[in-house]
């Protein structure tokens, strides 16, 4: 049997993460080789220092954190999250408000002549625009943003939510019913939706093939099941390497490439199942990158906001060429499959 994986995550040294050893792949039970080491936490501060393999099975390649932390202690790793945090208002003054405003409709105006713009506004509906309206499970559903965006759409909208201050605000600014606790702890019956999303979800999950089986369990026959994580393969990983926002240790237990995400679904029971990678959202994923490379305040005093929106704007269309080049170089895997 395991043991608890000592020194810079034993608890007794302060407000530290437990952790153990996972030497071996989930997926295919491969040994992994490392893949980086020593990485922290630079975006949301959890502690510790997190280590990264990857399976060589050429079949799967997945990425794992290893040693990883225990399911009891990992509310440790989102006590600083974005979810927490309190949205204040800006300091820029009425022409640097101006100027902003300026960068961001000629980046609206110059995006609407691209295939991105569709993409984008396809994945912020989980790409269920034009899917038969019934009744939809967001599973991991935040602070209700979609589910209220989805539900104007003319779905039948439930949520499901670990995050406390999350599930309140879904509840209380948008007055959608959400239910806090593991999806298992529900009690949902069978068969009871038409379709079920999880956005940025899968990848922040101990036993992820359990939950596509929960998942499966809860659709109706036919149903919908989609599904957005980052990808393992992306053009992103490959330039920012440890610094690449994917990474997010150590929050993000597994990363999946189109090949485990369709494994994964398959061992859960989906009949068909498709994947691909999307760049919808590159500039996202560039902007935290570069703020891991450098720290948050190093990235800020180096670069104006005019030269980081330009730079910004400027990764997403060439992630944009990139992409139509390589269809596996997007920063998201996008998992679609039916019961």
């Amino acid at each position: 049997m395991a043991t608890v994986q000592a020194a810079v995550n034993d608890p007794s040294r302060g407000d530290q993460i437990r952790s153990l050893p996972c030497p071996t792949c989930y997926m295919c039970g491969t040994e992994g080789e490392p893949l980086y080491e020593g990485l922290k936490d630079n975006l949301f501060g959890a502690p510790g220092t997190w280590n990264l393999s990857r399976c060589p099975n050429r079949t799967c390649g997945l990425v794992w954190l290893d040693p990883m932390p225990l399911e009891e202690d990992i509310a440790y790793a989102y006590a600083k999250y974005y979810t927490h945090r309190q949205q204040l208002p800006g300091r820029s003054g009425t022409a640097g408000r101006f100027l902003k405003l300026g960068l961001v409709a000629a980046y609206d105006f110059l995006l609407r002549l691209t295939p991105v713009h569709r993409e984008q506004k396809q994945l912020a509906c989980m790409y269920l625009r034009e899917t038969l309206k019934g009744k939809l499970l967001d599973v991991g559903c935040g602070d209700g943003t979609r589910l209220a965006r989805l539900r104007d759409l003319g779905w039948e909208v439930y949520g499901q939510e670990t995050d406390p201050h999350a599930a309140c605000h879904a509840r209380d600014a948008y007055a959608v019913p959400v239910h806090l606790g593991a999806l298992e702890e529900a009690q949902l019956p069978d068969a009871g939706f038409d379709a079920i999303i999880m956005n940025h979800v899968i990848e922040h999950i101990h036993d992820p093939v359990r939950l596509l089986r929960e998942c499966n369990r809860l659709l109706k026959p036919g149903g919908t099941f989609v599904a957005v994580t980052p990808n393992a393969q992306s053009y992103g990983h490959r330039s920012f390497g440890p610094s690449w926002r994917g990474l997010e240790p150590p929050r993000h237990l597994f990363l999946f490439s189109q090949e485990t995400l369709r494994d994964a679904a398959r061992r859960a029971g989906f009949k068909r199942v498709d994947t691909w990678t999307t760049p919808a959202n590159a500039h996202v994923i560039v902007k935290a990158s570069l703020q891991t490379r450098s720290s948050p305040k190093q990235y800020k005093s180096r670069l104006s906001e005019f030269s980081r929106s330009i730079l910004l704007a400027g990764y997403q269309f060439w992630m944009m060429l990139v992409h139509l080049k390589d269809k596996n170089s997007g920063e998201e895997c996008v998992l679609h499959a039916t019961k």
